[in-house]
């Protein structure tokens, strides 16, 4: 049966036809190194995570990271922390808007599916699996994993990654991304809103559900910026 989403995604022109002569073999290469390192590996480790949190986790080494970094609380760093946290926010909208704003419909649509759906996810098991924030300098009344920040901070960056592939400036988009992912979840331990396990597992999740999401959709057709040239790389 045809899928009408996966069409819509992968709907090709001449060029891409012509493109992709030859390169079967590559992409198909492509493909399965996304589906194990990108999909599969981070869904084993996230549920040996969730199993291990079932069976106790990891409390001595988990507080005791966690009040290394309350020592350095202050007023200044607090809010620092907290506004960081409501950046990720407001990130994700904001490019939403601009994609949106610039009629990139299917890159739009391939952004509000890989972040709401991984805020979606992340919800939902938080809800099964019920464990609970860190209660050591702040009392919590809702579960904490995966974190939930974290889950979107990644979710962004692996999102950003595969829009901007082609550009000349992928480099730095990496390392501010990467860099931005370590600095939401030290901000989230700091905050004392989640253990280290809860950032790990949503990163974990972040990375297979986008990472299913470029392997489901053509990602030839998802680029970010208006251009009358053909994405250079194969999806």
């Amino acid at each position: 049966m045809t899928n009408p989403v996966r069409n819509y995604f992968t709907k090709q022109d001449g060029w891409t036809l012509r493109s992709l002569r030859g390169n079967h073999a590559y992409i198909g290469q492509i493909r399965k190194a996304l589906l194990l390192f990108g999909v599969i590996l981070p869904m084993i480790f996230f549920f040996s995570l969730a199993e291990r949190i079932n069976r106790g986790g990891f409390p001595v080494f988990e507080k005791t990271l966690l009040w290394s970094l309350r020592v350095y609380a202050t007023p200044l760093l607090d809010h620092i922390a907290s506004t960081i946290s409501m950046l990720v926010t407001l990130l994700s909208v904001f490019i939403l808007c601009y994609l949106l704003y610039q009629r990139l419909w299917r890159t739009a649509l391939f952004w509000l599916v890989a972040i709401a759906g991984s805020a979606i996810l992340a919800s939902i098991l938080k809800i099964a699996i019920q464990r609970s924030r860190p209660d050591l300098w702040i009392t919590h009344a809702s579960f904490g994993f995966p974190s939930g920040h974290a889950t979107q901070s990644m979710a962004i960056a692996i999102a950003l990654v595969i829009l901007w592939r082609s550009s000349r400036k992928i480099p730095i988009i990496v390392a501010i991304s990467i860099a931005a992912v370590l600095l939401v979840g030290v901000c989230r331990m700091y905050q004392g809103f989640h253990y280290p396990s809860d950032i790990l597992a949503g990163w974990m999740l972040s990375l297979a559900w986008v990472s299913a999401l470029a392997l489901l959709f053509n990602t030839r057709y998802l680029i970010p910026y208006k251009t009358s040239m053909p994405p250079t790389l194969p999806a």
